[in-house]
Parts: structure tokens; C-alpha cells; sequence
């Protein structure tokens, strides 16, 4: 049985996991539109990208432009 904490754990690693798949496509394809992100990260992580792209604006790895389209900067392209 797991506890509490491995689960958490889990989950940020899948997140983690998530957030650099997404950052090493934007850095490979450059911009990409905030719904092509989504579909292209299969409908299983549909309901996992949307927090996981929130975040990393929020952090500042990725701008969204009013267009909704989706560029990792220069601080995202730091991280990988």
C-alpha cells in the first residue's frame, strides 16, 4: 500500500516529467498553439496540461500570446 506522500511524490515526478516533454517540444517545434499542445500530449495528459502549462507561465518558462499561442523563453530554454 502507498502512503500519502509516495503518491504525492509520484505525481510530481509525472508532473515534472510532463513539464519538460512540453518545454523540449516548444524548444524543437518552436511555437505551437495552446490546443496543437494539448491534443499532441495525448488525451490521456488532457486534464494533466492544462496546470502543468498554467505553472509554467506562471513561472515564466513559456509566454502565451493573445493568439494562444505558446513559446518557451528564454529562462524556459535555462531549464532544460
Amino acid at each position: 500500500m502507498t502512503t500519502y506522500g509516495q503518491r504525492r511524490a509520484k505525481e510530481q515526478k509525472k508532473k515534472r516529467q510532463l513539464e519538460r516533454k512540453i518545454l523540449a517540444h516548444l524548444k524543437k517545434v518552436g511555437p505551437s498553439l495552446h490546443d496543437a499542445l494539448s491534443l499532441h500530449f495525448d488525451t490521456k495528459y488532457f486534464e494533466e496540461i492544462q496546470p502543468v502549462l498554467r505553472g509554467l507561465k506562471e513561472y515564466g518558462y513559456i509566454d502565451v500570446n493573445r493568439e494562444k499561442v505558446v513559446t518557451i523563453t528564454s529562462f524556459g530554454l535555462e531549464q532544460l
